[in-house]
């Protein structure tokens, strides 16, 4: 019943949004609500908002303010923007959630369904209509209390449906696996932990598990029987964790998602979300990884294994988390958010 209320995403702000992995995933136009959830109710343009826009222009992103109110408030705020050179479009009197005017905005974006998405505060218009549309939402967090008083007469109503929606992620995340992958240094064991303790699942790190079938450190196994042997003993324990059931958090080895033969079963094992690392930070990352034998001593070539490896983790992932700078709880929560 609530379901066409649901948001395919929620994010603290649309500040906290990672734009660049959504363009990575092939999103190229973005609409916007205005009130709450760029700005305060009734503000104009500010520094922040400018900022993003240009940093968003940067990627690559077309943008289109949707807006209920009318003409002199969104033109308002709309040339508080441009006239900082930021290239967008708007549309005021959107009359959300009639579908008339999101279709308008991708018309003018000169994007898809396929390749949108509307960032906005509200349920019942911002995210109802752009599911009606058929355009993937995010909800993000009101900026500030003070709204106008038909908006506050709904937030009781969107506290049940966001009741409902939580519960039905939290059933649906029962029946599932969560893995995580990444590059060493990545944080893959820590967050794992942290999750699997969070939801009550069992943690799994399929390093390990070779480790205690072998009664061998990985890197003794790859010295003795080389490295073939060790990616087909990671293939065999992936092959046994796809029938083991659900509920477990799984971390994998950094080298396992390179095989294409195990690309298809980590994303059949479960929710796939890569703990990702810029190339320039692996080196420090890494120095005190009990396996760090086994990568590049060149930081010029471990750099550039990050970067080749980071190409196949995003076309595996269902998400993608940049780690770098974040604390293990920050990752955590952001992992939380995706699933």
């Amino acid at each position: 019943m609530f379901s066409r209320f649901y948001p395919a995403e929620m994010a603290e702000s649309s500040y906290d949004i990672d734009y660049e992995e959504l363009y990575r995933q092939g999103y190229r136009g973005l609409i916007y609500d205005i009130d709450n959830t760029l700005v305060e109710h009734g503000n104009d343009a500010n520094e922040q908002v400018i900022a993003l826009f240009r940093r968003l222009n940067k990627i690559g992103f077309r943008i289109c303010l949707l807006s209920n109110n009318q003409a002199p408030r969104v033109r308002r705020f709309y040339r508080g923007v441009s006239i900082k050179g930021v290239k967008l479009h708007y549309i005021f009197n959107a009359h959300k959630p009639s579908r008339k005017n999101y279709r308008r905005a991708m018309l003018v974006m000169g994007t898809t369904k396929k390749n949108t998405l509307f960032i906005g505060d509200q349920l019942f218009t911002d995210v109802y209509g752009a599911n009606r549309t058929g355009i993937r939402s995010f909800l993000v967090k009101p900026i500030n209390k003070r709204e106008e008083i038909q908006i506050v007469l709904k937030r009781p109503l969107e506290k049940a449906v966001l009741f409902f929606y939580r519960k039905n992620r939290l059933r649906k995340l029962k029946n599932t696996n969560i893995v995580l992958i990444g590059f060493m240094g990545s944080g893959k064991d820590a967050v794992g932990k942290k999750l699997a303790e969070k939801f009550g699942y069992e943690f799994i790190d399929t390093d390990r598990l070779i480790e205690e079938r072998l009664g061998m450190t990985i890197p003794e196994i790859v010295r003795s029987k080389g490295e073939e042997y060790f990616r087909d003993l990671e293939t065999i324990v992936l092959k046994e964790l796809v029938f083991k059931g659900k509920q477990n958090v799984i971390s994998t080895g950094g080298g396992m998602p390179l095989a294409r033969k195990n690309q298809k079963r980590l994303r059949k094992l479960g929710y796939v979300i890569c703990l990702g690392i810029e190339p320039e930070n692996a080196a420090e990352r890494i120095k005190d990884e009990p396996y760090r034998e086994l990568l590049p001593a060149d930081e010029k070539q471990l750099a550039r294994m990050v970067t080749e490896r980071m190409f196949i983790y995003r076309m595996i992932a269902h998400r993608v988390i940049m780690t770098d700078g974040l604390s293990t709880d920050e990752i955590v929560g952001e992992a939380e958010r995706c699933l």
